[in-house]
């Protein structure tokens, strides 16, 4: 009986031991996002790209990662760019409000980002918040945000239009003159 005991002792240790790395939760997968750069003005011509950035920080390869962003009011998309989260099995949509990748797959300490060039509509800071991420065997990630300062254009007054024309006609003066 005591051998018994002993060895069913001995066979709880090893599975107290063994089975927190077999059947321990990983880490949570990490998520970022900025704007480059964090400051434009309103209006389509000046540009800003908007990156998020997925990184799983655990020893083991994470599959099934889902992650989303929704544009918030005034920014707008113009252009997906060369995205590294696409792997064999996941899917990516993307629209006007905002996109999402799912069932991505990130290998041990593996990363992949998604820019996306946009421009702002609206003045003030707009900030954008992505979903959590989520993955198979680790706890939700995120969210991450950032902010991007809209300001307005600044257009010349007519004293700056006027003093730019004398500028100008002085140029054109001077360049005859050496003729």
């Amino acid at each position: 009986m005591l051998a018994l005991r002993t060895l069913l002792t001995a066979a709880a240790l090893l599975l107290i031991v063994c089975a927190t790395p077999l059947f321990g939760q990983g880490l949570p997968i990490t998520i970022t996002k900025a704007f480059n750069p964090d400051m434009v003005t309103v209006g389509g011509s000046a540009t800003t790209t908007m990156t998020v950035t997925i990184t799983n920080p655990n020893s083991f390869q994470v599959t099934g990662i889902n992650f989303s962003d929704t544009y918030p009011a005034g920014l707008v998309p113009d252009q997906v760019g060369a995205y590294t989260c696409g792997t064999l099995g996941s899917s990516a949509a993307f629209n006007a409000s905002g996109w999402s990748f799912t069932n991505v797959t990130l290998s041990a300490g593996g990363s992949c980002s998604v820019p996306m060039l946009m421009h702002a509509m609206t003045l003030g800071v707009i900030t954008n918040t992505t979903s959590q991420v989520t993955g198979t065997g680790v706890p939700a990630g995120g969210p991450a945000s950032a902010d991007l300062n809209v300001v307005a254009a600044i257009t010349p007054t007519l004293s700056e239009w006027m003093l730019l024309a004398f500028a100008v006609s002085i140029a054109v003066i001077a360049a005859l003159r050496l003729t």
